[in-house]
């Protein structure tokens, strides 16, 4: 900790030193991040502490670039890390580096990177600090644009697995054409590319393994006038990594989205169907920090603690299902719109298992007997004034243990929440939010409360609890605030957090309850 902690000082005071020097010749910009918590004992929701007593995740970022060049570093240090998030996130070290050249047509990056093939099915590099997730790819990537009609990339490099880099080489590219504009249609944009990737990890066992495992996608998206379409379908060569009853298999993927939107009215429905999906950076394992490709929960990412009690997660090997989404402005001055309209969305998903098994094949979208999840739900806004918005919501949600390695059942609950933000002066307002949950399984009933104060943009305090009376007559209470600063916030909170998947970008993970002091700080020059 120590040294991580000099290290630091060491490069604020040479950024310190040399800024003004550096940005006569280019710009250079940096971020700082923490987030620290104090765990204590909790008799009453039977929590222990860890023997450490504390968790802390930093992440120290300086990017410089000069008219065409680029480069960068991120430094991270887990004293020890949050708990929760995976344990081999451990000490510190310079994790992130890279140096890029960028001209009009032609980019080529060497050292540590972030992309993305078509919607990730096939592959996704990324960061998700708050599960613990970072899978950047370490190595070469080359990109070349053909009078912006015709891109082509690749890369090769090796994934990064927490704090090291996985046992496992990866290549990957993609040809994308730009059809609208080579057709020179005025009115649409359409666009198709084909995206390969390989992973390959040395194998010198006795079994017939072949150490390659190739994945395909073809991605096309088109819009004309109102509506729009976008649609991939992959191919995932056999994999040792995803199978059942010692049986290896293939897998394959098909995501079709198609929208209608005109102003004051806009829909999308999605429909997604996986089978053995899932892509793990090293042979055999899967999971949160050691997935190449990216299969989000495609359902809605609620905003109310208890419609978020229990997410989708999704499931790689065999799922099918798809989620509408709707949205509606009631016009101002109409007769239900009033003064100030009434924005209006219904939103539904639901996601069942494959009919079939692993011996005899799956069906290509018929869904099977084990419903997975399901929800339901409708929110309204309505301004009473120019001082007063108030938002009401509800839910009817249906959740299936198994997709967190539990016994197959069915959990029902509707949820019924609703805020009311007044704006006291110009920069201040408070919010009210208040929220039920009704249910006879599991855990049964809930309630939950939060008043939040705000003096925008520096100052923040809230209070809030969510009630079990139905089970455990639990209280998960919290109190905080935040303040920030020219480019600071730092935010203070304490309470007592339940345990249950938390969820970013649409994947989640399992994260153990605790009660704790937490301290966050971001800053950015």
């Amino acid at each position: 900790m120590k040294q991580a902690i000099i290290l630091t000082c060491l490069t604020v005071a040479i950024i310190c030193t040399g800024t003004i020097s550096i940005s006569a010749q280019g710009n250079l910009s940096g971020s700082f991040e923490t987030n620290s918590v104090y765990y204590l004992n909790d008799s009453r929701a039977g929590i222990i502490a860890p023997d450490d007593k504390t968790g802390s995740n930093n992440y120290f970022k300086l990017d410089y670039r000069y008219k065409k060049f680029s480069a960068g570093v991120q430094y991270e240090a887990y004293l020890p890390v949050l708990q929760g998030l995976p344990s081999t996130l451990r000490n510190s070290g310079l994790t992130f580096k890279y140096a890029s050249f960028q001209d009009s047509n032609f980019s080529v990056t060497a050292g540590d990177f972030y992309d993305q093939l078509g919607n990730g099915l096939i592959f996704r590099a990324y960061e998700e600090r708050a599960i613990g997730l970072n899978t950047a790819v370490e190595g070469v990537r080359l990109a070349y644009s053909f009078r912006n009609l015709v891109n082509v990339k690749g890369f090769a490099g090796r994934s990064r697995e927490f704090m090291d880099r996985a046992a496992s080489n990866v290549k990957g590219g993609s040809l994308s054409v730009d059809i609208a504009s080579a057709l020179r249609l005025e009115r649409s944009t359409a666009n198709a590319a084909i995206h390969i990737i390989n992973r390959y990890v040395a194998y010198a066992g006795q079994e017939p393994i072949d150490p390659n495992v190739q994945a395909y996608s073809f991605t096309m998206d088109w819009t004309i006038d109102a509506f729009s379409f976008q649609g991939e379908y992959a191919y995932k060569s056999r994999d040792n990594s995803t199978y059942s009853n010692n049986r290896n298999k293939d897998g394959s993927a098909l995501l079709l989205e198609i929208g209608y939107n005109t102003p004051g009215f806009g829909s999308s429905l999605t429909l997604r169907r996986l089978e053995y999906m899932q892509l793990g950076t090293t042979r055999g394992i899967t999971g949160i920090g050691r997935d190449l490709n990216y299969l989000p929960a495609l359902t809605k990412q609620h905003s109310y603690s208890l419609a978020m009690l229990n997410p989708h997660n999704t499931m790689g090997n065999e799922e099918t299902g798809g989620q509408l989404d709707i949205q509606y402005n009631v016009k101002q001055g109409s007769l239900l719109g009033g003064k100030y309209g009434i924005p209006l969305s219904l939103n539904a998903s639901t996601y069942y298992n494959l009919q079939g098994d692993v011996v005899n094949g799956y069906s290509f979208f018929t869904p099977g007997s084990t419903k997975y999840f399901r929800d339901i739900n409708i929110e309204m806004e309505k301004r009473i004034s120019a001082s007063v918005l108030t938002h009401l919501f509800y839910a009817n949600q249906q959740f299936n243990p198994m997709v967190i390695g539990k016994e197959n059942s069915l959990y029902t609950s509707h949820t019924l929440a609703g805020d009311l933000r007044w704006q006291l002066k110009q920069a201040q307002s408070l919010r009210f939010e208040l929220q039920h949950l009704w249910s006879k399984d599991y855990q049964k009933n809930w309630a939950a409360a939060l008043v939040e104060l705000s003096a925008s943009p520096a100052f923040t305090c809230f209070i809030g609890d969510m009630y079990n009376y139905g089970d455990t007559n639990m209280h998960y209470y919290k109190l905080g605030g935040s303040y920030s600063f020219s480019r600071t916030r730092v935010g203070l909170t304490y309470g007592r957090s339940r345990e249950g998947l938390i969820c970013a970008g649409g994947v989640c993970l399992y994260m153990p309850a605790y009660t704790g002091l937490n301290l966050s700080l971001t800053s950015s020059f």
